[in-house]
């Protein structure tokens, strides 16, 4: 199977009604609106969200969708295609390293392990930064490999080709940073450090041309550094201080988790090919302790031994995915902030191991690679098993404890329980099947392709849970055919980024700054108030507003604040909203 046709293949996965669901808030709304505004303001240096300066992460992703909307005109479709265009990249690029380094079938084979991972599927469609990071930081690790793995320079076929690697290293590294800061530098540089430990050989770092690297991404990364520095004195501190060094090491924006918090992303994320390589790799561990490297030495001191003396790139492509998913799971569990999409660049190492781990199975069909693969065919039934079982008491729990307020209404009706149920057990049956024989291989495969299946119920209820709790879209149609130009729309304690971006106009708030999703603005509030075009309103103001008799005033507010906002708003608002979905009631006056 070609790259090419496999690419072709995957597309439906990323493509199929991208465009459907409304754009959910808070991230979603909020990327796609500062892409719209960099073409509306023409201001491609200093990302803005609803006309205030909006400096969180950097342009390079806006920039990208801001492109397509060029091309494909501003709406849901077109702020997601760029998502599932760097997940398409990401799949060639994995099958093309594994094809490259371990054959064919391990190429292939890989390809469809990274597209059918849940959590690749799912960032793969929706408008946020980490796909993008993800294919540069993909980039960056595999030409580390290539630089310290492949043909030294001085067997190479020309001294360009020698320092091709380091450049592409520092090249998707510096793009990355400009994606989403300095971890698309700092995670490629970990592994490649820790890889050069683990072979014993930390002069081979050399090979990444580590100065003319330095001048490749600072021509990459400085101009920009300079430009918004100059517009907006003081960001360079808040991005090295606070959006990195503080989110990495401190709870200063509200995500610090538990060590542990990625065992519950990764192993829903990442299922079933997370069970597979885990189940071959404890099996193969439990084989290789009684070797050693001398008398009283410890036991994996000889695997290390062979591994430092390896010198055959395609027996090493494996060893280094491990390595690399290593150094991702121990970098991001280790730092305070935690997310679910930091967990997206995993899925690129484990593709690669059971791209290796199903071709052998496949081709050689030997008793211990086939024992591994009905192993995790065992362990994954069992997940599966669980899953149904859990599926089945969800609708009666969900009842008992009162879980009623709509927002959980899509995961616990009857279809979707009854779906994950069927396909949870039909899993179970298929897997528990394949294992009865170690020669089964391609029908362990077919089965944990089935499993994905998963996903599907999954998407249409997310895509569902979107358009009615997450998105502004159908508040915003509501509003469309009532809004003259000079009318006002206001939040109130709240901000929903995807007002802006359905209604194209600027909206105001009245707010401490509390409900805003970027902590740039947060902590720049009182300098922005200064301004008199800044969009925040005092509770003093909306009262004026209320009572004078024209323009219109729509306020949205979450239920929460409904009493509040009747008090602080006056008598000339109505008691009662006019409009109400799972993110609060729109009021007029």
């Amino acid at each position: 199977m070609s790259i090419a046709l496999l690419v072709l293949a995957c597309a439906p996965l990323f493509f199929f009604r991208l465009g459907r669901a409304g754009l959910g808030d808070p991230d979603e709304g909020r990327n796609a609106e500062a892409a719209r505004e960099i073409l509306e303001t023409g201001d491609w240096v200093t990302p803005h969200l609803d006309g205030i300066p909006y400096l969180d992460k950097p342009p390079a992703f806006f920039w990208t969708v801001a492109l397509s909307y060029r091309l494909l005109g501003v709406g849901e479709l077109a702020a997601r295609a760029p998502s599932a265009l760097f997940a398409l990249a990401g799949i060639a690029l994995v099958s093309w390293f594994a094809r490259r380094r371990t054959g064919h079938a391990a190429g292939w084979l890989a390809g469809i392990t990274l597209a059918l991972s849940p959590l690749y599927i799912i960032f793969g469609r929706i408008v946020i930064f980490d796909m993008m990071l993800t294919f540069c930081m993909t980039i960056s690790v595999l030409s580390a490999f290539e630089a310290m793995e492949g043909a030294g320079p001085e067997h190479s076929s020309g001294r360009a080709r020698g320092h091709l690697p380091g450049a592409l290293f520092f090249a998707a590294a510096g793009l990355g940073t400009i994606t989403k800061g300095p971890v698309a530098l700092v995670v490629p540089l970990l592994v490649a450090i820790t890889w050069a430990l683990v072979r014993r050989r930390p002069a081979r770092l050399l090979r990444l041309r580590l100065m003319t690297g330095a001048a490749i991404y600072a021509a990459l990364v400085g101009p920009w550094l300079i430009l918004v520095e100059t517009r907006n004195p003081g960001y360079l501190h808040y991005a090295i201080i606070g959006e990195n060094l503080q989110r990495m090491t401190s709870n200063r924006f509200e995500t610090a988790r538990p060590f542990y918090f990625y065992a519950k992303v990764v192993l829903p994320g990442l299922f079933p090919w997370i069970v597979y390589a885990a189940a071959a790799g404890l099996r193969r561990a439990r084989a290789l302790l009684p070797l050693s490297g001398g008398a009283g030495a410890p036991p994996w001191r000889g695997v290390w031994s062979r591994l430092a003396a390896e010198t055959d790139p395609a027996r090493l492509a494996a060893p280094f995915a491990g390595c690399w998913l290593g150094v991702l799971l121990l970098f991001f569990s280790c730092i305070a902030s935690k997310r679910p999409a930091y967990m997206v660049p995993c899925a690129v190492p484990l593709a690669l191991l059971c791209g290796r781990l199903w071709a052998r199975a496949f081709g050689r069909a030997r008793e211990e690679d086939a024992a591994d693969v009905a192993a995790g065919a065992r362990w994954a039934a069992a997940i599966c098993a669980a899953g149904a079982l859990a599926a089945v008491l969800a609708g009666p729990a969900g009842m008992a404890l009162g879980i009623s307020d709509g927002k959980y209404d899509v995961l616990l009706s009857r279809r979707f329980l009854l779906g994950a149920t069927a396909v949870g057990l039909a899993a179970a049956a298929a897997l528990l099947w394949a294992t009865r024989s170690m020669r089964r291989p391609a029908a362990a495969f077919a089965t944990a392709v089935l499993s994905i299946a998963v996903v599907v119920p999954l998407s249409h209820a997310a895509s569902a849970y979107l358009d009615t709790a997450r998105s502004a879209r159908p508040v915003s149609r509501f509003l469309v055919g009532r809004l003259q130009p000079d009318d006002r729309v206001i939040c109130y304690e709240q901000y929903r980024p995807g007002l802006n971006f359905y209604l194209r106009r600027p909206i105001q708030l009245v707010t401490t700054g509390t409900p805003f999703s970027s902590w740039y603005i947060k902590l720049h509030l009182d300098e922005f108030r200064r301004d008199p075009s800044f969009p925040m309103l005092s509770g003093e103001q909306l009262r004026r507003l209320v009572a004078a008799p024209a323009p219109a005033i729509y306020v949205l507010s979450p239920p929460r604040m409904y009493d509040l906002l009747r008090a602080e708003a006056g008598p000339g608002l109505r008691p009662e909203p006019i409009y109400e979905d799972l993110g609060g009631g729109l009021f007029a006056k």
